[in-house]
């Protein structure tokens, strides 16, 4: 697993996503018009590639690693968790009128959560994905990117390893409001909102248990699959 170092301080503001790419022009029509009415599936792709008026023959090796379903699937996923990441730029004016670091935080994290609102019903479908032993280093890894651009973007500039421990303690805390989230039934998912808010006020409370990517990635790993598996097995 890739890590990012000490760079919050350093933090760089570059695309998250390139729109030039045609990939990114069919993942992007799939995720916005067909993914909240057929799911993370081929058949969102496919259909997004005829919306386009492209043709498919002429796309075998777009996504570097061909047009198989699981890749594909795969990667309308990550488009789904960087579209959302890179929607947080949208709030720095309103979240720049909060007081608090910790504010800040929570706001952003209600903002995130919210954007899943769209495709919530297909959302298993994903988490189902993401924990899969040969996906799940790389969708941890934008996890941790996640919770840098929150932490950085909510005004922390720690450079020691109170970078690893706030970050970890965030996504952690992100995993397990998503995983609320999928079985809310709430009006606007008022509990899910309440459920993070109370997760964060914990880790103000509690403090930062992690000192290192290593460990983190040892028992947030172990974590994250038995958390999405328990909720999946509960349907």
């Amino acid at each position: 697993m890739a890590t990012r170092g000490f760079q919050s301080v350093y933090h760089v503001e570059s695309p998250i996503i390139d729109d030039s790419k045609l990939e990114n022009q069919i993942l992007g029509r799939a995720y916005n018009r067909f993914v909240p009415e057929h799911g993370f599936t081929r058949q969102s792709v496919d259909l997004a590639i005829a919306d386009l008026q492209l043709r498919p023959e002429n796309l075998g090796g777009l996504f570097g690693i061909g047009l198989q379903v699981s890749d594909v699937v795969n990667e309308l996923i990550m488009y789904h968790l960087k579209h959302t990441r890179a929607n947080l730029s949208k709030y720095h004016d309103e979240a720049g009128r909060l007081a608090t670091e910790g504010a800040k935080v929570r706001f952003y994290m209600q903002k995130r959560l919210l954007d899943n609102v769209p495709i919530i019903k297909y959302y298993h479908q994903a988490l189902g994905r993401m924990i899969l032993p040969t996906n799940l280093g790389t969708f941890l890894t934008e996890l941790q990117n996640l919770s840098d651009d929150i932490t950085y973007y909510s005004g922390d500039k720690s450079n020691d390893f109170a970078w690893y421990s706030k970050r970890f303690a965030l996504a952690g805390a992100f995993v397990q409001s998503e995983l609320f989230m999928v079985g809310d039934t709430t009006p606007d998912h008022s509990a899910t909102i309440s459920f993070m808010n109370d997760r964060v006020s914990d880790i103000e409370t509690l403090g930062y248990a992690y000192n290192s990517m290593e460990e983190w990635a040892i028992f947030n790993g172990i974590s994250l699959v038995n958390l999405i598996k328990s909720q999946l097995a509960r349907g």
